[in-house]
């Protein structure tokens, strides 16, 4: 199945590092030049990651977007989009994007890694 690892990762993050609110990822046609984005509308974040990404590069926005939805604070309601590129890689998405790299490395690796040759696997 394609992209079965970015499928798992999914349920990993949604079961191990939940936002505030419900969330909903789709792999979508974008722009070549957007790799994926995230948002808050009615109470619900919503992430879209690019189609055409290989599948490491769509986990890796996947992270980068959870961290996003993770971050989110009031102050993020009422950016615009430049704003919002310019403000939202802030301290407190740094820690939120440690949080979801942690839950990545530690609740996901494991399950997808073989055991034998895995640099990630936990001891």
């Amino acid at each position: 199945m394609a992209f079965e690892s970015y499928r798992k990762l999914v349920l990993v993050l949604k079961r191990k590092c939940p936002p505030a609110y419900p969330i909903t990822v789709r792999r979508v046609a974008m722009t070549s030049h957007r790799d994926g984005d995230c948002w808050l509308k009615d109470c619900n974040f919503y992430i879209r990651v690019n189609r055409e990404l290989p599948e490491p590069l769509a986990i890796e926005t996947l992270l980068h977007e959870w961290a996003h939805a993770r971050a989110w604070s009031h102050l993020h309601d009422s950016l615009t989009c430049d704003e919002f590129e310019e403000r939202s890689h802030d301290a407190s998405w740094g820690v939120a994007y440690s949080e979801v790299y942690r839950v990545y490395e530690q609740c996901f690796l494991p399950i997808v890694a073989d055991k034998k040759c895995s640099k990630y696997r936990p001891k």
